[in-house]
């Protein structure tokens, strides 16, 4: 039915397809009526646009199931296309709802291989794909992808250049959910985002709590585990130049680039599971792990190494990310991972921007 319709459409206009398919019905053909329908509507590309900008604008307003309900039912009458089917498979994927993602994957590449070459999509599908495990498809996706933009002269992202690295260094060493400090150290080479004024984090509305809870605390020194450039560091330390704050990361050039910020803080390359900063006879009473939680597989092992009676400070974000091992939809999901390592764990919830959601986590250690 589809050759006819593209045939016919050579020669005529929406109207004359409007007339078919009411011929169609006319003679019973329901089915046929509809796909001209359906083809009709996937050409309205500004109506399929205003589904998208409208399923994002309930997502921003923390109301995902309804978005996704909204893309589903265009998907359902047949208005649709592989934009709208990327942007259902990424709400699925902030669902976990990982299988679902991956089967609009590949409609998306069944239907129109030329956007499954586009570098967004590519980068998207092979994040999804390696956390299924299945490192060399993604690669080789985007790979083909990386070949296509180079061939019309786009240019390529670098950290779409990281990612690429990065999957070709766990094809020849082995698969781990838990990306390499190589990636981290070509992300923080080359991001802008990393190097900017902590000013301008889009972090800066939990940052602001974190630093709170230090005045409120009467917190005179600090061990930020997984530190990376610095940006907290000079965050804090602007409106708390007395705080006694020590960071440590296992990316060299994080750590490099936190000594280029020119702060009064101290900045060591190490790693923290074998790191004498947790040793239970230190004199410091505060830990900070801000966004590392999530990128590391043994992140209980972590914090159940954390000397017993220490205060904690961590957050955890409600939104994946290659390299983030894990995510959490809710203050339950956070409690019921990390709770039983504290004698009182309290969770805020602080949105940074739209769904984008931290959730902070202040406690104890037994």
């Amino acid at each position: 039915m589809k050759n006819n319709i593209d045939v016919f459409n050579k020669n005529n206009d929406a109207e004359s397809l409007i007339k078919l398919a009411k011929t169609y019905i006319y003679n019973e053909d329901y089915f046929n009526a509809n796909e001209v329908y359906s083809f009709l509507l996937r050409g309205e590309k500004k109506a399929i646009g205003l589904i998208i900008s409208k399923a994002h604008a309930l997502k921003n307003q923390h109301r995902l199931d309804e978005a996704i309900d909204l893309l589903e039912m265009s998907v359902s009458v047949g208005v649709y296309n592989c934009r709208s089917l990327h942007t259902l498979a990424s709400f699925y994927r902030d669902k976990k709802h990982w299988m679902k993602a991956e089967q609009f994957i590949w409609d998306i590449i069944n239907l129109d291989p030329e956007y499954s070459q586009l570098i967004s999509f590519a980068t998207f599908a092979a994040d999804i794909l390696r956390k299924l495990g299945y490192i060399s498809t993604a690669y080789s996706i985007l790979l083909s992808s990386i070949y296509f933009s180079e061939f019309l002269c786009l240019s390529i992202p670098l950290t779409t250049i990281a990612i690429k690295e990065e999957l070709e260094y766990e094809i020849y060493s082995g698969y781990s959910i838990e990306v390499s400090y190589r990636f981290y150290d070509a992300v923080y080479q080359t991001s802008d985002k990393y190097a900017s004024s902590s000013e301008d984090s889009i972090y800066t509305p939990a940052w602001d709590k974190v630093v709170n809870y230090f005045k409120d605390n009467d917190v005179l020194s600090v061990i930020d585990i997984g530190c990376g450039p610095g940006q907290f560091a000079e965050y804090a330390l602007k409106r708390l130049p007395a705080l006694d704050y020590t960071g440590f990361d296992y990316s060299a050039v994080a750590i490099s680039q936190a000594k280029q910020r020119e702060i009064a803080g101290k900045f060591i390359k190490g790693n923290a599971f074998s790191s004498d900063m947790l040793d239970p006879n230190s004199e410091n009473n505060l830990y900070i792990l801000l966004e590392v939680l999530e990128h590391i597989e043994k992140d209980v092992e972590l914090l159940s190494s954390i000397s017993s009676g220490a205060s904690v400070v961590f957050s955890v974000p409600n939104f994946d990310s290659f390299g983030h091992v894990r995510f959490f939809l809710d203050e339950k999901e956070v409690t019921d991972r990390y709770g039983y390592i504290f004698c009182d764990l309290n969770i805020e919830r602080v949105v940074l921007k739209g769904y984008s959601t931290i959730f902070l986590g202040f406690g104890k250690v037994k």
